[in-house]
């Protein structure tokens, strides 16, 4: 079908950010509606914190693996038909997701979920390619905004459904939206011209496969096995091992799965470092603060409360995108990199010295929020400019992998935490995280965000 627009058209311009926007509200919207229904759905299957931190991080790791093959496969084959390619996979796990009977088919269908996180860079590359370069900045944020917008919804409609029905019933009304967001994608978007390319790098994705399955399984079973186990020292083993492999591979491969030039440039391997370390606690986040609100011994509030409490946030999320990509038009993206980075210290501080209440909790999650969504943004923005606008697609990939590792390891190091430090609670099949529990979670936390601050200190914006 015929777009409705050519390329150059301003008109053309705002529907496809309509519809790039969709795609990101749809996937995060569809992230952010489970999280109240963690402790539920824990407790329905009867099963450890650290099994329910892989509903969130088996998305991660599908991510993290083929987010890379399809930045490089739209760049080669072109963004739109990769996109409606990820779009079917995305809507057969949500739908069967729903349908889910234990824990096992809900990791299944969760998985398939993970293509969704392949989209992100292309939606980056299609900007980049067909909007002109003033509106690229602005372009970026609001993209970045809808992570909190998809966030804010899933959060406050997730929690109602839950206290409402169920769990289940989340996925079953969001299933038809994936399909509308399908024909939009089909009717609305312009397709790029694919390029010559050599074939997918084959053994990099396996090698990187499994240096990171290695990893999670490390990171998951360690503090339950142990981690001076042999088993877990052979996962150890097996991660240095992969890794060391995957590096030599993409060092001779004529098209690699990851463009490892991309970390001799100091910007970008700031951005890579900082994406991986955000994320990894806005995740540790996500998968503590509904235990913290819910359970008996947190806030012992219903699940709607969830939505309720971290909606500001996420408000404060959607603003600071694409103020953020203005900010960077006119002063650069250092400014905005310390900005962000110091509101995330702030918000992260406060959660760590001050007691658990709904007002702190606003507080520091409109804090903490801004700040992850500003340094995000001016992240990107540093990643797109860096790369050729042929390789845009491949190298927003690899920022998105890198985001997507540090979503692996944070659920699963929360996940440690809070089942580590469980009490048993009358009236609750599984045990609950105690006091000490929320506070180590909030200690690691802030030494991300202390961390994320010295190195956005490190930018500088005659290098980007």
């Amino acid at each position: 079908m015929k777009p409705p627009f050519n390329v150059t058209d301003p008109r053309y311009h705002l529907c496809a950010l309509v519809v790039l926007s969709a795609v990101v509200v749809t996937v995060m919207f569809t992230e952010a509606m489970l999280t109240p229904a963690l402790p539920l759905i824990q407790d329905e299957f009867g099963i450890s914190g650290v099994w329910t931190s892989l509903i969130l991080t088996s998305v991660l790791l599908v991510g993290a693996i083929i987010t890379p093959v399809i930045g490089k496969c739209g760049d080669l084959f072109g963004k739109k038909r990769m996109m409606l390619v990820c779009i079917a996979i995305y809507a057969a796990g949500v739908v069967a997701s729903g349908w889910a009977t234990d824990i096992g088919s809900l990791l299944l269908f969760r998985a398939l979920q993970g293509t969704g996180l392949g989209m992100f860079p292309l939606c980056y590359a299609l900007i980049r390619e067909q909007f002109p370069p003033e509106r690229v900045p602005v372009a970026v944020g609001t993209i970045a905004a809808m992570f909190g917008a998809g966030t804010l919804l899933g959060i406050f409609v997730g929690s109602w459904i839950v206290g409402l029905y169920s769990w289940r019933m989340t996925f079953h009304l969001v299933a038809p939206a994936v399909f509308i967001l399908l024909a939009l994608t089909a009717i609305v978007i312009i397709p790029s011209p694919p390029r010559a390319g050599a074939p997918i790098d084959r053994a990099g994705m396996a090698a990187f496969t499994l240096t990171l399955l290695s990893f999670v399984l490390a990171l998951t079973l360690g503090g339950t096995a142990g981690w001076s186990s042999p088993g877990i020292l052979l996962l150890i083993l097996m991660t240095a091992v992969f890794g060391a492999l995957f590096v030599r591979v993409e060092a001779v491969a004529e098209e690699p799965m990851l463009d490892l030039s991309m970390v001799q440039k100091l910007p970008v391997l700031i951005a890579l470092v900082i994406g991986l370390i955000v994320v990894m606690a806005t995740f540790m986040l996500i998968q503590t603060l509904p235990y913290l609100i819910e359970s008996p011994t947190g806030l012992g509030l219903p699940a709607l409360a969830v939505g309720l409490i971290l909606m500001p946030g996420s408000v404060a999320d959607m603003i600071s995108g694409p103020a953020t990509g203005a900010m960077v038009g006119r002063w650069g993206v250092r400014p905005a990199m310390v900005l962000g980075s110091a509101l995330l210290l702030v918000g992260a501080l406060l959660y760590l010295f001050t007691g658990p209440s709904v007002a702190v909790l606003v507080i520091a999650g409109v804090l903490f929020n801004a700040g992850m969504s500003v340094t995000l943004t001016g992240n990107t923005i540093i990643v797109i400019r860096a790369a050729d606008a042929a390789d845009t697609g491949a190298w927003t990939a690899v920022y998105h992998t890198s985001q997507n590792i540090g979503g692996m390891i944070g659920p699963v190091i929360a996940g440690a935490f809070l089942t580590g430090f469980a009490v048993n609670v009358p009236g609750w099949t599984a045990p609950m995280p105690s006091t000490e529990a929320f506070h180590l979670v909030f200690v690691a936390i802030s030494v991300l965000s202390l961390a994320t601050l010295l190195l956005s200190l490190r930018v500088r914006d005659s290098e980007t």
